[in-house]
């Protein structure tokens, strides 16, 4: 993977040139599964992996194998934050834990809840309401259907509050794959429309005749004869202009004519019963249309000739479409329902339901037992009430819960966190996995396991790993070889930002002190800039190295240069030579701390920066931090007439100085003792032989402000 970064805006925290980069630009992963970003405090670690994310305030523009992804389009990365922004272990339990059998359960679960929501908001819906004219609970089709079960079905999917919530599952499919489905008989399409229509309105002719009981004894030629007026009526309005009659041409009054007829309507309706008065109003008015079943004629023909077994043929017939309507239903509510593999699905599923969930994968065996030894507390799987598989911390629910209410140590509250997060992103779709600072607050028990987790979870991913931990790299180092590609991310204004690759060389010094110790044996000597800033840059790591060889006299030389107070001069070329080799410094260099402090501090650049740029930057920040504390030791032991055989370190120096609780005294005291340039290095080779850390952790922008701001305060004294 490749990818290339031609823009990064959030607010004002990137420079200019990130709106258009255009070099530095580049991370390529080529074999390898992650690219670190290294960079110090402040350079905007957290706030890129905040653009990556899309928060608000983001925009970028970056190809990825040359094809584009900008903030407007969906997200290309899984985003792990750093510790502050992970106070919830936010997701669900299949969102980390998916071994064979629970990927499985969960893969069949969402099968059926897909299926079942599709056909109970959707394909059901849609038959029922198009083809069957069924959209509420209760429809005039309640007596058509035929299966009690399948009518409380198609009753609770009509329901637009339901759709199907009330139907138990089980008992649907176990109901469903029952039914056998009959080929359905020959009908006339023209007839099964009507009878729908007819059907699913309130005053159905069909369902009126249906009911009716024709006495055939002479009352229902009123039926007849209504129509006829009614036909009557009709004309004489239409034409009421006309002063003959259309069919004989004798003169007639369209006026009296029309209202004789309206009379004969109104004596022919009262001597009908309700019953017959509504037959006779659905014949004329229902059936001044299509009438397939040609009810009108047949029942005109049945009333003439007194033929009840016309009438009995007539509601047979609907009878037939009430059947056909009936199969039909059937026929398509079964089948829509078949084609889910419903029974199949949920037959795999309830047998995967009777086994105890177990973990699987080799991850989250890992975090299983890990976690269970460190905490004292199992992490395990349950089924809660409804069957579904909860991750448990002790018997309790822990993931969606605030990190306070877990009863943890903040070291076991961020592994826990981070150990889940990382199983998370394994779990994810994104092939690209953001890391933001992943182990700078943790104690040493927990960070190889943090490096283990990395690689091992992430293995099938791409990921950017940010940091400005040089352990880290290291830690990677030792679990992989050769695992990463690292990149030092720069983001000061005035400075060469974006991303510049660590070459092989300066990688191979920064993991292994060895390399540097030989390196300083020998082709160092082509890299120096300045002979005596760069051995005077080295006093702090020498001093270390003489501690751990048993070299106490040398220390103790080495301790006079790196206190502002002591004035012995040290033959700093010699003490080189004894630990490194002969063969690097040309001159003589004899010199103590006074000298130091009075240099000019604005040139300093102890190394070249082309072959070994960040040791460059270490070096230089090392002179810089080194020049700060004797400076300020100096001035204040000068000042205030500090006795260095009770205060010989600078905190006790800076409390000599400013003892008491006046406000200036205390401002000073708390200005002295906050500033990392002055109280990191001194003890920092005794216990750490890194060399780059805390040098570099921390911009050049930073250090030249800390600097300024130390030296107006030791001037304002």
């Amino acid at each position: 993977m490749k990818i290339v970064f031609s823009k990064i805006k959030k607010g004002k925290i990137f420079t200019d040139e990130f709106i258009n980069l255009d070099k530095n630009n580049k991370l390529e992963f080529g074999q390898k599964r992650t690219c670190i970003l290294y960079g110090p405090n402040g350079t905007g670690k957290t706030s890129f992996s905040k653009v990556l994310n899309q928060e608000v305030g983001s925009e970028y523009i970056i190809f990825v194998d040359d094809e584009e992804h900008t903030h407007k389009t969906p997200k290309i990365a899984h985003v792990i934050s750093d510790q502050n922004d992970r106070n919830i272990i936010q997701g669900e339990t299949q969102d980390f834990i998916l071994g064979d059998d629970i990927k499985k359960e969960y893969e069949l679960k969402e099968k059926l809840n897909s299926a079942f929501s599709l056909l109970f908001e959707k394909d059901l819906v849609d038959i029922l309401k198009r083809k069957y004219q069924i959209s509420k609970v209760s429809t005039n089709f309640d007596g058509v259907i035929q299966d009690k079960k399948l009518k409380d079905f198609i009753s609770d999917v009509a329901n637009n509050k339901s759709r199907g919530r009330k139907i138990n599952r089980e008992d649907f499919i176990d109901t469903i794959y029952k039914q056998d489905i009959n080929e359905v008989a020959d009908y006339d399409e023209l007839k099964f429309s009507f009878f729908i229509n007819d059907y699913a309105s309130d005053d159905s002719i069909i369902r009126n005749l249906s009911s009716y009981n024709f006495k055939l004894n002479g009352r229902e030629e009123g039926f007849v004869k209504l129509e006829e007026q009614s036909e009557a009526l009709s004309l004489l309005k239409k034409f009421h202009y006309i002063n003959e009659c259309l069919v004989c041409d004798h003169a007639l009054d369209p006026v009296i004519k029309l209202a004789e007829k309206k009379q004969q309507y109104e004596n022919t309706t009262n001597q009908m019963d309700d019953q017959e008065k509504r037959i006779a109003e659905k014949i004329i008015k229902n059936l001044s249309g299509a009438d397939p079943f040609k009810i009108k004629e047949t029942v005109r023909l049945a009333i003439r000739s007194a033929d009840k077994k016309m009438i009995e043929a007539l509601v047979e017939d609907f009878n037939h479409y009430k059947n056909i309507y009936w199969q039909l239903l059937k026929y398509d509510f079964i089948t829509i329902s078949k084609g889910y593999e419903l029974q199949k699905n949920q037959s795999e599923y309830s047998k995967l339901l009777q086994n105890k969930p177990a973990f699987s994968s080799e991850d989250i065996l890992f975090v299983e037992q890990f976690l269970n030894e460190s905490l004292e507390r199992e992490i395990s799987l349950e089924r809660d009430d409804n069957k579904n598989i909860r991750l448990m911390l002790g018997g309790k629910d822990f993931l969606n819960k605030k990190r306070t209410d877990l009863e943890l140590s903040n070291g076991e509250q961020n592994f826990l966190s981070l150990a889940f997060e990382l199983l998370k992103a394994k779990n994810s779709n994104s092939k690209l996995i953001i890391l933001d600072d992943p182990i700078s607050s943790f104690d040493s028990i927990y960070k190889n396991k943090l490096a283990y987790a990395i690689l091992s979870f992430l293995r099938n991913k791409k990921t950017i790993i940010l940091t400005h931990n040089t352990d880290l790299i290291k830690l990677l180092e030792h679990q992989e070889k050769e695992c990463s590609n690292v990149y030092y991310f720069n983001n000061v204004a005035g400075e060469n930002n974006g991303f510049t690759p660590i070459v092989t060389k300066e990688m191979t010094i920064l993991l292994y002190i060895y390399e540097f110790l030989n390196l300083l044996r020998g082709d160092i000597k082509h890299e120096v800039n300045n002979e005596e800033q760069f051995v005077v840059s080295l006093v702090p790591f020498m001093r270390g190295l003489c501690q751990l060889n048993g070299y106490i006299e040398e220390k103790n030389q080495l301790t006079q240069l790196m206190h502002g107070y002591c004035e012995e001069k040290i033959d700093v070329k010699k003490i080189y030579n004894k630990l490194f080799s002969d063969n690097v410094l040309e001159k003589e260099h004899k010199l103590s701390a006074a000298d130091i402090i009075n240099w000019d501090y604005e040139g300093f650049n102890p190394l070249k920066s082309l072959e070994y740029p960040l040791l460059s930057k270490t070096l230089r920040h090392t002179l810089t931090y080194l020049f700060l504390r004797l400076s300020v030791e100096k001035r204040l032991v000068e000042k205030y007439n500090i006795n260095t055989k009770r205060s010989d370190m600078l905190s006790s120096i800076i409390y000599a100085s400013f003892k008491g609780d006046e406000v200036e005294k205390v401002q000073n005291r708390v200005f002295f003792m906050s500033k990392k340039t002055l109280l990191n290095e001194f003890n920092h080779f005794e216990m750490d032989m890194n060399i780059f850390q805390p040098a570099i952790d921390i911009t050049d922008k930073a250090l030249n402000a800390e600097k300024t701001k130390i030296l107006n305060r030791l001037n304002l004294l």
